[in-house]
């Protein structure tokens, strides 16, 4: 019976230890190719978060190239703007200082000279040659026919 145990075991190994060696090489390298997957996965992920990154430097960059352009139309409606007022302020004062001078005697003189600071503001704030009749204020180029 002893011979038959050893008959048995002898015929198990034979078997057992190939299939044992092949699950070994099976094991390692199914645990190569799982690393080379991993690696494989996190050099995309990192692939994807670049282009991910780069597409929104690139909207940013956009974005700020637009607000830089309105930016600096802002700056040069400010600036007319700033002109403009300055020029107003001005006309403001000269009529202020001649109706300050209006008498009894001279304010038929006074109102004619009045009018003609008006006439002559109106004048100078006309745009492209415009006649300056927008409701008897000066033409600002925005209501300006050639504008629209």
């Amino acid at each position: 019976m002893t011979g038959w145990i050893e008959i048995v075991s002898v015929l198990l190994n034979l078997v057992l230890v190939p299939s044992l060696i092949i699950a070994v090489a099976t094991l390692r390298s199914t645990r190569k190719k799982a690393a080379a997957d991993a690696e494989k996965a996190e050099a995309e992920t990192k692939k994807s978060e670049l282009e991910n990154v780069e597409s929104a430097i690139s909207i940013w960059r956009q974005l700020a190239e637009e607000m830089e352009g309105r930016q600096r139309e802002l700056s040069r409606q400010v600036d007319v703007l700033s002109t403009e007022v300055k020029r107003l302020k001005n006309a403001t004062n000269r009529v202020a200082r001649l109706l300050d001078k209006i008498t009894a005697e001279n304010m038929a003189e006074t109102v004619q000279q009045i009018r003609d600071e008006i006439r002559d503001e109106i004048r100078e704030g006309n745009v492209d040659g415009c006649s300056g009749d927008h409701d008897g204020l000066p033409c600002t180029g925005n209501d300006h026919p050639t504008a629209r």
